[in-house]
């Protein structure tokens, strides 16, 4: 008599068995519909504009990038803020002798890489000692990228950095 209890225990005990299963299965499908939601209430439809083109003159970005490495030159980016969404932008250029680059042209592309219709182009100023500069106004705080372009007689430059304002 005895025996015949302890397997009504046992199967008792036992019976919570499938619902662990079942329950496992539902978070999983829990956790994939939430991951589904972010994926698709967030995303801001943003893609790369000419992307077949570029795919194609991909060569010839990879052959102006070893022209670009020969110059030597040496290209710093810099972003400051100075309070109220404004900020002072400028961009240092020196050939491979250390020597500054005047007379150059210098265009600079603010891109927000999360949000279409906020892109800005301008032009900054010389300053004089390689220096070019400019105060800039950004409508949105968070992440930016920075594409600096520099034309000077002896080659052209471009470099790029993210900065994240305040």
């Amino acid at each position: 008599m005895n025996g015949h209890r302890e397997g009504v225990q046992s199967s008792r005990r036992d019976s919570w068995i499938p619902w662990l299963f079942a329950a496992g299965f539902a978070l999983v499908v829990l956790v994939n519909g939430i991951m589904i939601y972010f994926a698709t209430s967030s995303f801001t439809g943003l893609q790369t504009e000419g992307h077949y083109q570029r795919g194609l003159d991909y060569n010839d970005v990879l052959a102006g990038e070893r022209t670009q490495n020969s110059l030597g030159w040496t290209v710093g980016i810099d972003f400051q803020e100075t309070g109220g969404g404004h900020a002072r932008l400028s961009v240092r250029a020196t050939d491979k002798a250390g020597n500054p680059l005047n007379n150059a042209g210098v265009t600079v592309r603010l891109v927000r890489p999360v949000q279409a219709g906020h892109d800005m182009d301008m032009t900054l100023a010389a300053a004089g000692n390689g220096l070019y500069a400019a105060d800039i106004e950004l409508p949105l705080r968070g992440q930016w990228d920075i594409l600096a372009r520099i034309n000077h007689p002896s080659g052209i430059y471009s470099t790029a950095k993210r900065i994240v304002a305040q």
